[in-house]
């Protein structure tokens, strides 16, 4: 990786309003110092995605809305400069990083930004095979990227930016729907961009994983600086002042709940755990005894002629939160995609609930992209009063659904499942985009909603949520 010219970025009294009057921005003043990494952090809405439309320049460019005050590269204000100076000086890797994408393919997606910059087609070459290796998703290249899991395609993101060789690299949530592997594969490429001299500008609000790498932190409060401080000093706070100023773990955290295994996966593990036996014991014990739960069995999953989901027999209870974990591609969300009739299973496979087959209706998934799941022009019209107020969302009951944070929008579709009475709830990484406060609260509903009988099953790599909500855990290997 070569060293890259380093850039200056200043955010000068900035104020802004989204169309409609909602503040969002109000006198921002924020100083990157080049070749450093800036962590901005801060509760879900605070403006921290805002912040690095500013710097990227979709804001004015492609939001509309009312902007006062001056944001500055290297001295040069992005709102008055030529759109397609951005992408030579800055690249992003969004929290919905599915949005960011303009082709088919993994491999013609990395080269899309150099070719429109008439980069020469061997340069383009080096660059995608170099940031594919950096990511270590080389067996991605010739991937459809519709056929990816959500942790797939954040590391395709990452390798995106990678590729536009831009001296500023900005990235909002950057681990979201990552595996610990993963994780660890993304910091330590941030770690070599820093060390090339990129500036990098980090909205994040699972934050271990950058310690060690945190030059500047700037926390953000209903649209302002509420603090700013040197990145060794945000690990030295305590816990009570953590979690006042409301941030996530400082240290990775570690799982409480021991996972039962379960190879899930044709051509996987070659055998049946142990834990795997236990599980479908436990299931054979619960259905004898008349218990209520998820009872599948037989569900096999094809994709392009290949199997890629194999479970013989797996049991969740009522009454309880159970955690699915595994590495990124693994078959979690094909899972709940095949529970919820969404996605194709094998003739033979069969899912009962209480011992009746499950019907279509009874099962609900909160999907990685909540995008899909909002349809109307007010939150109010999404869900129901009470549980907007259950979920912290009374107060934004008139806003276009769109308009709400990634960590707002999340909780909006958990209120709709609970309006809906879904028995069988299925959450697949719902705490993206959620601060900590709210993760505690999320977690408090979905206990909530399993005393009150329902089977409530959270895909997650959120270890943090998972010991605050999961009574037991899946690992699928």
């Amino acid at each position: 990786m070569t060293a890259a010219a380093r850039a200056r970025l200043a955010i000068r009294g900035v104020s802004y309003s989204y169309p409609g009057g909602r503040q969002v921005l109000d006198d921002v003043d924020m100083d990157v110092t080049p070749g450093a990494l800036t962590l901005v952090c801060g509760a879900s809405g605070s403006g921290k995605s805002t912040v690095l439309r500013l710097l990227n320049g979709l804001i004015p460019n492609f939001h509309e809305g009312e902007l006062s005050g001056r944001v500055l590269i290297d001295d040069e204000d992005v709102s008055s400069a030529p759109i397609e100076r951005s992408g030579l000086r800055t690249a992003t890797v969004f929290q919905n990083p599915a949005s960011q994408f303009f082709t088919t393919t993994v491999a013609d997606e990395l080269a899309f930004a150099p070719q429109n910059y008439r980069v020469e087609a061997g340069e383009i070459r080096r660059r995608r095979a170099g940031a594919l290796e950096e990511l270590g998703i080389g067996d991605l290249a010739d991937r459809d990227l519709r056929t990816l899991s959500g942790g797939q395609v954040q590391k395709v993101a990452c390798a995106q930016a990678l590729a536009q060789r831009t001296p500023v690299i900005l990235l909002d949530e950057p681990t979201s729907n990552l595996d610990p592997r993963a994780i660890d594969d993304v910091r330590a490429t941030i770690g070599r961009l820093k060390a090339a001299g990129r500036t990098l500008v980090v909205a994040e609000h699972r934050i271990y994983f950058l310690r060690g790498l945190v030059d500047e932190v700037v926390i953000m409060g209903r649209g302002r600086v509420v603090h700013r401080m040197a990145g060794e000093d945000l690990w030295r706070i305590g816990e009570a002042r953590r979690k006042e100023l409301g941030l996530r773990a400082l240290e990775r955290p570690r799982l409480a709940v021991r996972p039962a295994g379960l190879a899930a996966i044709a051509g996987g593990a070659g055998r049946r755990p142990a834990a795997e036996d236990a599980a479908a014991d436990d299931a054979d014990d619960a259905v004898g005894n008349g218990a209520d739960g998820l009872l599948i069995e037989n569900l096999q999953v094809e994709r392009s002629g290949r199997l890629v989901l194999d479970i013989p027999r797996l049991f969740f209870p009522a009454g309880a939160v159970t955690g699915v974990v595994g590495a990124n591609g693994i078959g979690k969300t094909t899972l709940a995609r095949a529970v919820c009739r969404l996605q194709r299973a094998r003739r033979g496979a069969r899912m009962s609930l209480g011992g009746r087959e499950l019907r279509s209706g009874r099962a609900f998934l909160v999907m990685q992209d909540v995008h899909r799941q909002l349809f109307t022009e007010s939150v109010s019209q999404e869900a129901s009063a009470p549980q907007l107020e259950r979920l912290d969302l009374a107060a934004l009951a008139d806003r276009h659904p769109l308009s709400l944070s990634g960590g707002q929008k999340q909780r909006l579709v958990i209120a709709t499942a609970i309006d809906q009475d879904a028995r069988v709830l299925i959450l697949d990484e719902p705490t993206s985009g959620v601060d900590h406060r709210h993760l505690v609260a999320i977690a408090a509903e979905l206990r909530d909603l399993a005393r009150e009988g329902r089977v409530v099953i959270v895909i997650s790599h959120d270890v943090e949520f998972l010991n605050e909500c999961a009574d037991r855990v899946i690992d699928m290997v």
